[in-house]
């Protein structure tokens, strides 16, 4: 993944979650990416797509909770 360039994608999303109490499934609706694909991310044993990894971290750095 990110190696050396400080957080991990899966650590962002852990993060994220923890921050905002969402499960994989919630993350998986509002961001519209596959929850086995965000499982994968956080066990680190799928590599996102450079899409799917922008529109991730968009969505992170974007997400207002409603």
């Amino acid at each position: 993944m990110d190696k050396g360039s400080g957080d991990s994608l899966a650590e962002k999303i852990v993060t994220f979650q923890e921050k905002y109490h969402l499960t994989d499934a919630e993350m998986s609706l509002k961001s519209h990416l596959p929850v086995e694909k965000i499982h994968g991310i956080k066990q680190q044993i799928y590599q996102p797509q450079t899409d799917e990894k922008q529109e991730l971290l968009n969505f992170i750095t974007n997400y207002q909770s409603n």
